[in-house]
């Protein structure tokens, strides 16, 4: 019997062979070696984004989690003071809070899985000096109840990008409308430079400090981008070869032998900053961010495509998000609800079908260390909730329609056997 592929949710989603072309050329040609660092692509991206974006300023660092760190170092905040944030959501985005003295407090969500406008009022105290709004799956919050509680009560708004790269409300991009905006362009985001981050401001008062801290940052050790430049290319081979176990243990081996990274490091996961951080964008890493800049609006309309194919044909599930509905999401993964979320997971998985599962704990990966994350079991049920019936669906340019079909009818099938 032929074996179907397999259809993978990570793994890389957005390598295409120019990013594959670029990172063999950065590693064998000598003459790109010294600019690895510092060069013009970094300068083009910078001057790529903020126009993308209608801002005046973008800054290129090395990760969105570092874009977040250093947006919050940048405002010079007190030990303790607090930084609202939802729950359902990464250890990444804690650590940067909590690496800066700060104290994170956890809201709940609405319906869009991002954080409820209801339940924000009640998380203000007199130590709150920001907001972070997370556009979970590339749905953009309820931005405008948001933006009005923090203007009467003070605060600074953060917008949390990471998943929203070219989302709209009303035809405004996301990240332009609180005071900061922050993305990723890690490998599993909107657009891929394997490790990557972009800040945008849009409060004039912030941007002499951003500046002042930018120009501070230290460049990315060269071993760190040698692994960068390495995931597209083995990622190209043990992508094709992933159902029949060759291409997971590749991966395996590759992350063994330190020749991968990790998105997510055990040190991390345990709250420990460890190496340099925070770091600038290096401009090897650049480039690819440059090739994948110019398809992301072509990989947001495939997104949204496959997300209307799946509104339309599962019969399956609950809280499913209408793409006509959510007419400026972008729909990094389509989320969806489901009884006994672990079991299916498992059952696609054996099915050649790998799903994901952000966001399986309220602050996630599932094996951090949860003491550090600060965050307290009960305190924000419907993240809670969530977090027990939640999958994923993969709508990266990889995925076509007939692999879109696929998911579908072993959804529906499953559910209904």
């Amino acid at each position: 019997m032929l074996k179907l592929k397999t259809i993978n949710i990570a793994l890389s989603p957005n390598n295409t062979w120019r990013d594959t072309l670029e990172a063999a050329a950065q590693l064998v040609l000598p003459w790109n070696w010294w600019s690895w660092r510092r060069g013009r692509a970094v300068v083009e991206l910078e001057t790529r984004f903020a126009e993308y974006h209608g801002v005046k300023r973008a800054w290129a660092v090395g990760s969105g989690r570092e874009a977040l760190y250093v947006i919050l170092k940048s405002l010079n905040l007190k030990p303790g003071e607090e930084v609202i944030l939802q729950s359902f959501t990464c250890m990444v985005v804690v650590n940067s809070i909590v690496w800066n003295r700060l104290k994170p407090v956890f809201c709940d969500i609405d319906e869009s899985y991002n954080l409820s406008a209801d339940a924000l009022g009640a998380k203000i105290t007199s130590k709150t000096r920001a907001v972070i709004v997370q556009h979970t799956f590339g749905i953009p919050a309820q931005l405008d109840k948001i933006r009005k509680i923090c203007h009467e009560r003070g605060l600074i708004l953060i917008e949390d990008c990471a998943h929203a790269l070219g989302a709209d409300i009303a035809g405004r991009k996301v990240g332009t409308m609180g005071d900061f905006g922050f993305y990723s362009l890690g490998r599993s985001k909107v657009i891929s430079a394997v490790s990557g981050g972009m800040i945008i401001c849009n409060n004039e008062k912030y941007l002499s400090g951003l500046d002042s801290l930018y120009s501070k940052l230290a460049d990315k050790p060269v071993s760190l981008i040698l692994q960068n430049l390495l995931h597209p290319l083995i990622c190209s081979i043990a992508k094709p070869t992933y159902g029949i176990w060759i291409g997971k243990l590749l991966m395996v081996i590759g992350q063994k032998l330190k020749l991968l990274s990790f998105e997510v490091t055990k040190a991390e996961k345990l709250g420990v900053s460890e190496g340099v951080f925070p770091t600038r964008m290096p401009n090897a890493l650049a480039k690819l961010a440059l090739i994948q800049f110019q398809l992301l609006d072509n990989f947001n309309k495939h997104r949204r495509y496959l997300s209307k194919i799946y509104f339309d044909g599962l019969k399956v599930g609950s809280n499913l998000s209408d793409p006509d509905k959510y007419t400026g999401a972008i729909y990094l993964r389509y989320p969806l609800l489901v009884t006994a979320a672990r079991p299916l997971l498992l059952a696609a998985k054996n099915a050649g079908i790998i799903l994901g599962d952000w966001y399986s704990t309220p602050v996630a990966p599932p094996d951090i260390d949860h003491v550090k994350s600060g965050y307290q079991n009960g305190e924000n049920p419907s993240s809670e909730k969530v977090c027990l019936e939640i999958i994923n669906l993969p709508t990266q340019q990889n995925i076509s329609e007939s692999d879109a079909e696929r998911i579908i009818n072993f959804l529906n099938n499953y559910v209904s056997n």
